[in-house]
């Protein structure tokens, strides 16, 4: 380590500099209305990789989605999430 600097502790929370680009997968039931619910909740936001249907569950029951989006600020963040948590059929997003 070089002198001057500081050593960050194990599991302290690191700084995100905005902009910052920030790839979300989202775990959804098989449907067409989620695909087009995300796509309404991406809208307000800069997608930097468009929504992509990645795979479906092994029963097919669930569909993974993939997106990348630049967001400018924690709050488009913690918004975003949660506009995408509220599409009907949403499980998880990650």
């Amino acid at each position: 380590m070089s002198p001057g600097a500081r050593e960050v502790p194990a599991g302290a929370p690191q700084q995100v500099e905005y902009p910052a680009t920030f790839h979300f997968r989202v775990i959804a039931e098989a449907s067409a209305d989620v695909a087009s619910g995300l796509a309404a909740a991406l809208n307000a936001y800069r997608v930097v990789e468009p929504l992509a249907a990645s795979r479906a569950s092994s029963q097919g029951r669930y569909h993974a989605y993939s997106v990348s989006v630049e967001l400018q600020a924690p709050d488009d963040l913690r918004a975003l999430d949660a506009a995408l948590k509220r599409v009907p059929g949403v499980r998880m997003v990650l």
